[in-house]
């Protein structure tokens, strides 16, 4: 095994790089998309604070499934307010790292020094891996079965994305977010495989890939993936069945509030609440997600915002696109990237003193 436990390193340039990109971003598409007459047509109306305080709910929905299911897999072992930091830390590190290698490189960090053994450690940010992909893969396969193929296509004029090129052919790649559903699909397979099945085999299989040359580049990832399958495997095979329910009902409910959330802002600024289909913008958000699953930029700043924009803006009052997208990366980025930075100060000089009393 060649994970390390030391502190990843942070610094303000780690924090400003993904922060300018998603600012600089949302200022670009507000002032090309800016409409003032209807930006002033925008009143405090019980619609809108509906809105965003569901919004608001969701998140909180959210943080707690994922607060439970923590708790759960550690055995109990990490109190409620500690839950939450670990959980706010572990988006911080996801939010200035590209993809989710940082938050997984930091959740390794905090467990290890919450007194998690490194076995329950490793198994636990595998497991939860396993379930998040689980989650994504079941849900967008209940939707394909409803849907079909309209799924995956997006052919609504938008007149927000006129004159933007970039934007347009964000949404035209929709038509080819079944490739990164199937991989899911095939990555999942495998991992659930080596996890209840024959952890061995699977393991096997990561080291034939590690050793084949041109993926030679992720030879020690996809090594260690194997190894963190096999620790995983003997942590939580003999875990009883009221275990696995409950720890899967918590990711299919943090899940679905991450997406919601979609919902929630878009209804808030909404000039005809009566001709949202709700369930096509629910749907919408795995396609989008699909996109975020590649890795880019830190946090996907930037990314994030512009396909927020190209799938959902014929749900949004024309002019208003990127002000809610924007509104909807609050919820979903900056309130982590904010939190984050204010926990990991206190949480470092917790458990450090920790540690000294030791």
């Amino acid at each position: 095994m060649s994970h390390q436990e030391q502190a990843p390193t942070f610094s303000l340039a780690k924090v400003l790089i993904p922060v300018l990109l998603s600012v600089g971003v949302s200022g670009y598409l507000i002032y090309t998309n800016f409409d003032l007459a209807v930006f002033r047509s925008i009143s405090i109306t019980p619609q809108l604070i509906q809105g965003l305080i569901l919004a608001a709910l969701v998140v909180i929905a959210r943080d707690l499934a994922y607060m439970y299911r923590i708790r759960e897999i550690t055995g109990g072992n990490l109190g409620w307010w500690v839950s939450l930091q670990v959980i706010l830390l572990w988006e911080y590190g996801s939010a200035i790292t590209p993809g989710a290698v940082g938050g997984i490189a930091l959740a390794l960090f905090i467990l290890r020094r919450e007194g998690i053994s490194y076995g329950r450690t490793v198994g636990t940010i595998m497991l939860t891996t396993i379930l998040d992909n689980l989650a994504y893969v079941g849900v967008f396969s209940v939707l394909f079965a409803v849907y079909g193929k309209s799924l995956f296509i997006v052919n609504a004029v938008c007149p927000d994305l006129q004159d933007h090129a970039i934007l347009q052919g964000l949404r035209s790649l929709s038509h080819g977010a079944w490739i990164v559903y199937v991989v899911m699909i095939l990555f999942t397979a495998i991992l659930t495989f080596g996890l209840f099945i024959s952890p061995k085999t699977a393991q096997r299989l990561f080291h034939w890939l590690g050793d084949i040359r041109w993926l030679s580049r992720f030879k020690n990832g996809l090594y260690n993936l194997g190894d963190d399958l096999v620790i995983t495997s003997s942590t939580f095979s003999s875990k009883p069945l009221v275990f696995w329910i409950r720890i899967s009902l918590a990711t299919l409910i943090s899940w679905v509030s991450r997406y919601t959330l979609a919902n929630a802002v878009i209804y808030a600024f909404s000039d005809n609440v009566a001709a949202l289909n709700m369930g096509e913008i629910f749907t919408r958000q795995y396609v989008l997600w699909s996109f975020l699953l590649v890795p880019s930029t830190p946090g996907a700043s930037g990314l994030a915002e512009l396909s927020f924009m190209a799938m959902n803006c014929e749900f949004i009052p024309v002019g208003l696109s990127a002000i809610v997208a924007t509104i909807w990366r609050v919820f979903s980025y900056y309130l982590y990237l904010i939190a984050g930075a204010f926990v990991l100060p206190y949480w470092l000089k917790r458990v450090n003193k920790n540690i000294s009393v030791q």
